[in-house]
């Protein structure tokens, strides 16, 4: 007599467990959640002026891979613990679409940004979306803060319903005291 492979106890668990599994991830595709296939990790700051009280132009790169499935509506920099926040301007930024350049301009109104009472979290929302394939580059005018390491961790927010947050790389940038041969 030949018994059938389902009737083993733990044949049956592991099927169950694995049905159980394929239902929880059917239902958070029905859910309506939008989530990256492939997050945008290319994110990079840049600040070609790195001394203290001096006027800076503070660039903030992100490409958006092909595949990633959904368009970035927002990203957020949260600055990690420091003694001094970092300065991001009063006046309105500007953004461009392509490579970064040292002088490139960009149109004001296509960002959207609020920073946190504190001054530790900078929410950028980008109007439009950047759609996969695109890279965007935010520019803010201002004056470096005082001399200090200056990191943050990012978060990246698809377009969409219901939206995941997918954790993105981490930036840093050095401002050396005034006086300071480079």
């Amino acid at each position: 007599m030949t018994s059938s492979p389902t009737k083993h106890p733990l044949i049956r668990f592991t099927l169950h467990l694995l049905s159980g599994f394929a239902l929880l991830l059917s239902s958070d595709l029905a859910s309506g959640q939008t989530v990256f296939t492939k997050a945008p990790t290319e994110v990079s700051i840049h600040n070609p002026e790195k001394t203290e009280g001096l006027r800076n132009r503070t660039t903030i790169s992100i490409r958006v891979p092909e595949d990633a499935g959904a368009e970035l509506e927002f990203l957020i920099l949260s600055q990690l613990t420091n003694n001094h926040h970092w300065d991001w301007g009063r006046s309105e930024p500007e953004m461009y679409f392509g490579q970064y350049g040292l002088r490139r301009r960009g149109e004001p109104g296509l960002v959207q940004t609020i920073l946190s009472e504190s001054g530790d979290k900078l929410s950028i929302r980008f109007n439009p979306a950047i759609e996969p394939g695109k890279q965007a580059n935010v520019v803010f005018h201002s004056f470096n803060p005082d001399e200090d390491i200056y990191d943050w961790s990012t978060s990246l927010i698809p377009a969409g319903d219901d939206p995941i947050t997918s954790d993105g790389p981490m930036l840093r940038i050095s401002i050396w005291p005034k006086g300071h041969f480079r």
